[in-house]
């Protein structure tokens, strides 16, 4: 398990063991994908806009912080689609 390796070179997994050692509660869930679940496709969407242009996100708090930054970031996005 990559978070459990104290070399990773990746840069979010790096973040989650710090966040885990600051004993922070975190929780992850992964869906099923093409389930029909509300917004999979923007999410899916966000997630390889990440990936192929390195967006840095800084971890928020609380977590109606993190709702806001995100419905933000889906406006602009959903904007630059058409």
């Amino acid at each position: 398990m990559a978070v459990l390796d104290p070399h990773t070179p990746h840069q979010l997994v790096r973040d989650i063991q710090s966040l885990l050692t600051q004993n922070r509660n975190i929780l992850v869930k992964w869906i099923k994908a093409q389930a029909g679940y509300r917004d999979n496709e923007e999410a899916d969407t966000l997630s390889k806009k990440v990936i192929t242009e390195g967006v840095v996100m800084k971890a928020l708090n609380p977590r109606c912080e993190l709702k806001q930054h995100l419905q933000e970031l889906f406006k602009k996005m959903a904007k630059s689609l058409g």
